[in-house]
This record gives C-alpha cells, sequence and structure tokens, in this order.
C-alpha cells in the first residue's frame, strides 16, 4: 500500500515538473526568435544594415551590394 502510493506521488511530481520545464522552454524560446527580430528591424532603422522591404519582410544586403 505505502509502495503504491509513494510511487504515485513521485510520478506527479515528475510529471508537473516536466510540465514546467516543457512551458518555460517554449516561452524561452518565443521570447529569444522576438530579441532577435526586433534587434534586427532596428538595425535596419538605425542605417546599420541595408534592406529593403519586400512582401511585408525584410531582405538584407551585403553592406557594399546596389539595392
Amino acid at each position: 500500500m505505502f509502495t503504491t502510493l509513494s510511487i504515485i506521488q513521485w510520478l506527479l511530481v515528475g510529471g508537473s515538473a516536466l510540465t514546467g520545464f516543457m512551458f518555460g522552454r517554449d516561452f524561452y524560446r518565443n521570447k529569444t526568435e522576438d530579441i532577435i527580430e526586433l534587434t534586427i528591424v532596428s538595425l535596419i532603422k538605425q542605417r546599420m544594415v541595408k534592406a529593403k522591404m519586400i512582401d511585408g519582410e525584410y531582405e538584407i544586403y551585403e553592406y557594399d551590394e546596389e539595392i
């Protein structure tokens, strides 16, 4: 009896820990992608990176390349 309840408790703790880990990892990945996108857009607006808007997305060029 004690062993069965102990195993069930450890499975519940492990499941909740895994669920929390997966939520945290997913949130962190989305946050990283947003930060990278905002950095690139701000570099384009400050004219540190050459880019041109095509179909709603920026196309980045090499610095010495003609647009």
